[in-house]
């Protein structure tokens, strides 16, 4: 797997062997990141179950400021951090082997992100369970879900807007934005 844009294009990246994790293709990321575009400069992003860290590292590669990590295996947090040291970018992230749906919450709480990728596993609900906390938790951000096109995600809520979706095979990236009043509490009316 090979960072496809930013400072570090072309670097190669360590990953997981086996099925426990399942990294987004190249051309998708690239893909993703076309789609942000120039909004990754000086941003933070939250990479959560982050898997080898393609993604996180991608955003630091395109411009991001910061790069929050968040996955409980601890082979796939030995991957990332040797990534991230062979390209240099230790000083930009921050990595946390945490259980998401239990860390998230006091995540959120502590820091403020621009964009939150949210890739868990397939078939195991864990989407659902982790927008329910983004929506309640959250400040403002961009948030994008991977998911199979085969699978129920509930993305009618009201502190979320989809704002783009895009479909690779079986592969969906669904882009929301969160929408906060005065008190930091999500909305409970969409616009």
């Amino acid at each position: 797997m090979r960072i496809t844009g930013g400072k570090i294009k072309g670097r190669k990246l360590k990953t997981r062997r086996g099925s426990l994790t399942r990294p987004l293709l190249s051309r998708v990321r690239k893909s993703l990141f076309d789609l942000i575009g120039d909004g990754i400069k000086r941003s933070t992003f939250l990479d959560l179950y982050a898997g080898s860290g393609a993604v996180g590292i991608e955003a630091l590669s395109r411009g991001a400021r910061k790069v929050v990590f968040v996955e409980k295996d601890i082979a796939s947090i030995r991957i990332i951090r040797e990534n991230l040291a062979s390209c240099g970018l230790l000083s930009r992230a921050k990595i946390w082997q945490k259980d998401v749906l239990k860390f998230l919450p006091f995540l959120l709480k502590e820091e403020r992100f621009d964009f939150i990728f949210v890739a868990p596993p397939y078939f195991k609900g864990l989407q659902n369970r982790t927008l329910d906390i983004i929506e309640r938790d959250a400040d403002e951000a961009v948030v994008i879900v991977q998911h199979s096109s085969k699978e129920r995600v509930d993305f009618a809520r009201g502190g979320v807007k989809i704002i783009r979706q895009r479909k690779y095979g079986d592969t969906v990236l669904t882009f929301l934005r969160t929408e906060h009043n005065d008190k930091g509490k999500a909305k409970t009316t969409a616009r």
